[in-house]
């Protein structure tokens, strides 16, 4: 178990195991560690020396010999806390290599309730939202998720504007949102047929389409502004035709 958890750190199989047998050795040489750890010597002097560089074991002259002693445990700690600093100070670097690839959009592909929990959770903070949906499928399926985004739009003050299905089931579901979500929800019912059967979102310069029904649900995030603002415009024509139920 030890040995599984220093390798989720960074650590080798062999690494690890050479650190715990010196650990509970206290201090010992090359060859008693070897022992030890049963790893042939010159492979574990090889590991020895990669973590006395890690400063996760410690070097000291004994006659001719060297003896080596593992470190306080808190150190591993110390270990990973500059690991996550490195990783922090590389995000910069590695989002300006990903914003060259200009005029391409980011397009994920998500599947499973976890995945699209998350989409939920980053609509939450998004500026402004215009949904096309089956809201009842929406507040079935997901919903804890259905109470979290309404209560984020009233919390944030988000204008939210949604196309809803045109049944009656979708309509109950839209005035119990927007009892959560306050006067900056309205929704009117779509008008044309065969009608909606799952979720839609548009936010920021971010395109969501979703598979909400069924064992195999999923979702497409398209993340470029032109697209984006193409799919507003859309929705706002298909807004001015649809019914108006509940707001402005």
């Amino acid at each position: 178990m030890e040995i599984s958890a220093l390798q989720s750190i960074g650590l080798s199989e062999k690494a690890a195991k050479i650190y715990l047998s010196t650990l509970s050795l206290g201090t010992a040489s090359i060859q008693d560690i070897a022992k030890k750890a049963d790893i042939k010597r010159p492979t574990a002097y090889i590991y020895v020396e990669e973590l006395v560089k890690d400063g996760l074991l410690e070097k000291y002259p004994s006659g001719k010999k060297e003896i080596f002693k593992a470190v306080d445990p808190i150190m591993l700690e110390k270990r990973i806390e500059r690991q996550l600093q490195e990783a922090k100070n590389l995000i910069p670097d590695l989002q300006a290599i990903q914003n060259q690839m200009s005029g391409r959009p980011k397009i994920s592909f998500l599947e499973g309730r976890e995945a699209l929990e998350q989409i939920y959770h980053e609509i939450c903070n998004a500026n402004q939202i215009r949904f096309w949906s089956d809201l009842r499928a929406v507040e079935k399926n997901f919903q804890n998720m259905f109470i979290k985004i309404a209560e984020a739009v009233n919390k944030n003050e988000t204008r939210t504007r949604e196309i809803i299905a045109d049944t009656s089931e979708a309509q109950k579901s839209s005035k119990h949102y927007a009892s959560i979500a306050g006067k900056n929800y309205s929704s009117r019912i779509a008008t044309k047929t065969p009608g909606i059967f799952n979720d839609n979102a548009i936010y920021d310069d971010i395109v969501v389409i979703f598979k909400i029904q069924g064992h195999n649900v999923f979702a497409v995030r398209i993340e470029e502004k032109a697209i984006a603002d193409t799919m507003k415009t859309m929705f706002d024509m298909a807004w001015d035709s649809a019914t108006p139920f509940i707001g402005r």
